[in-house]
Parts: C-alpha cells; sequence; structure tokens
C-alpha cells in the first residue's frame, strides 16, 4: 500500500484585517474575526462553503468563476473531505488504490479501512521489536562487543 505525503494547506488564510490592518483571529470553519473592529473575512475554504450552502449542485467551474477560488484548491478540499459531491452529481472522483468511484477523501470505504488496518499492523510490529528493550536501547551505538569506555592511565 502507498503511503501518503500529508502536507497543510492554509487556503489563503486571512492573517491581517483588510478593513483596519488588525490581527485575523479563527473563529471556525474557514472563518475570521478581526479582534479590533471586528471584521468578519473568510479563507478559501469558508468562502466555498458559503457559496456551497446557497448554490447547492454548483460544479468547482462554477464556484471558480463566482467567488475565485482554483478548481485544483476545491478538488484538494474533496480529497481532504471537507468537502463531498452531491449524490445529484455526474462528476466523481476515483479512489486511488481499486478505481472505485468516491464522493469524498482518497479511498472507498473498503480501501480505507484494509489501509488503516496496515497502518495498525506496521505499529503493533514496530512495538513488539521494541518490547523488552529499556528506552534508549532501540538503537545500536558502537561495535557489537567493543568497550564503551577506555581506561587511560595517565601518570603526570
Amino acid at each position: 500500500m502507498q503511503r501518503l505525503n500529508i502536507s497543510i494547506n492554509t487556503y489563503n488564510r486571512p492573517t491581517v484585517c483588510s478593513k483596519c490592518g488588525g490581527l485575523m483571529i479563527f473563529a471556525g470553519v474557514g472563518e475570521y474575526h478581526c479582534e479590533e473592529c471586528k471584521h468578519v473575512d473568510y479563507d478559501d475554504y469558508g468562502k466555498v462553503r458559503l457559496y456551497i450552502e446557497s448554490h447547492r449542485g454548483a460544479t468547482a467551474a462554477q464556484i471558480e468563476e463566482a467567488i475565485g477560488v482554483e478548481q485544483k484548491a476545491i478538488r484538494q478540499m474533496i480529497r481532504e473531505s471537507r468537502l463531498e459531491i452531491s449524490a445529484e452529481s455526474r462528476s466523481f472522483l476515483k479512489c486511488d488504490i481499486c478505481g472505485q468511484p468516491v464522493r469524498s477523501g482518497r479511498y472507498c470505504p473498503k480501501c480505507e479501512a484494509q489501509y488503516h488496518k496496515e497502518l495498525e499492523e506496521e505499529e503493533r510490529e514496530r512495538r513488539a521489536k521494541l518490547l523488552g528493550k529499556g528506552i534508549g536501547m532501540d538503537k545500536e551505538i558502537g561495535e557489537k562487543g567493543s568497550k564503551r569506555f577506555q581506561r587511560t592511565d595517565r601518570h603526570l
């Protein structure tokens, strides 16, 4: 099974208030409030979420045209399971492993369960190897059988 390279996407998070220059504080689900003037602004996820709530069934192209968030970012939000393709839609994503259609995320339910089962098994194997070893004893230091300390008898 392939490993995922997970990175964090900030989706154009507002950090400075566009009205007064104050600091924007995260309020949840893509929403930010200015600590000075209380102005509300949204990151790309918040903008897409608000647009979808009032325009159900909108396509990624329609969303991009209306609010300016790139389709690539929208697809990434779907892959991260932050958004879901509606059941009425003819479009879908494919499972990264088996190719079955999925509406959200990277894997179909069957492959996701198998992926997590394999991760758990790898962790069990790693822990079994460490069982019985003390703190810091999981790494070999020096050559096997070599002296760790040497006595130096120097007379001044």
